[in-house]
């Protein structure tokens, strides 16, 4: 049966839809309790800031204020950068959702990003090592899988805290990532040990539930009071949940691993490795020519 369709009257309905009239708490809380995330420790700042204020009414200026006056009181550029960037991610959401008013522009995507000091990360194998021991002590033991998965994947923390067990394949040893912060689907894929890791944890895995699901359903974990605990122990204070993500850079162009392929592996700009990491990838193909010429002499 073909479907008909009044498309003036169809679209004249979409146009008059009335925008939500939310402050931009009402709106923090709703993304909040409706997104799997752990961006609530980081958008606390913005209720206290603006929280009485229309969603739609905070401007470019004031936010770039607020920016100017976290980093007078001692925040780093990155700290800054990424409190923005959970802001905007809720308007993002709220504009998918057409919560806001037609033609609203984010008052995020006009702030200019602060430069950040490139940090590179050096982590050896064995306080790796020490840090899977501490995790493995912490008494959520949902927790040392999660470690494992940071490790083997080197998958941004929200591309492991948002997947379900439909995403899961135990046997495969992969994860689906529909959804990324490039928007490119991808594949993560882990190790059979910490396969076997995750069936002696779980005891069901309902396919529709969050694998790392919080106290609230259908919201994720954050992890960082157990993260906190096992850097200590482990002798890693300053260490970064991230951090595991740059080592598995490291360890992947140590290899021999090209930039291109590193960057198709974790769903990174080459770009960005090149200038984290193309020191490293300079060192492998020399030593790749080395052993070439060893092997013609």
């Amino acid at each position: 049966m073909r479907l008909k369709i009044d498309l003036s009257a169809a679209m004249q309905a979409v146009q008059d839809q009335p925008a939500a009239e939310l402050t931009l708490a009402e709106l923090i809380r709703h993304f909040n309790l409706t997104t799997p995330s752990d961006y609530d420790w980081r958008l606390k700042k913005w209720i206290e800031a603006f929280g009485s204020a229309s969603a739609w009414d905070i401007t470019t200026e004031q936010l770039e204020t607020a920016a100017q006056a976290m980093l007078e009181h001692g925040y780093k550029t990155s700290t800054v950068n990424r409190d923005l960037s959970a802001l905007g991610t809720v308007y993002r959401w709220a504009k998918q959702r057409r919560l806001c008013p037609r033609g609203f522009r984010s008052p995020t995507l006009d702030i200019r990003r602060h430069e950040e000091p490139i940090r590179r990360v050096e982590v050896s194998s064995e306080q790796l090592q020490a840090l899977r021991h501490c995790a493995r002590a912490v008494r959520d033991r949902r927790f040392s899988a999660y470690v494992e998965l940071l490790l083997d994947t080197g998958a941004r923390k929200s591309e492991l805290l948002e997947r379900r067990w439909a995403d899961v394949d135990l046997a495969a040893g992969t994860i689906t990532c529909d959804t990324t912060k490039t928007g490119v689907p991808r594949i993560l894929h882990f190790r059979a040990e910490t396969a076997a890791l995750m069936r002696r944890i779980w005891k069901s895995m309902p396919a529709g539930q969050l694998v790392f699901e919080g106290r609230v359903p259908g919201l994720p974990i954050n992890f960082r009071t157990a993260w906190h605990k096992a850097c200590q122990d482990a002798g890693l204070p300053d260490l970064h949940m991230h951090d595991l993500r740059h080592a598995a850079a490291a360890d992947l162009l140590r290899s021999g691993v090209t930039l291109g392929v590193a960057a198709q592996v974790l769903g990174h700009s080459p770009q960005v490795l090149s200038r984290r990491y193309g020191h490293l990838e300079t060192a492998a193909l020399r030593q790749a020519q080395e052993q070439r010429w060893r092997a013609a002499a």
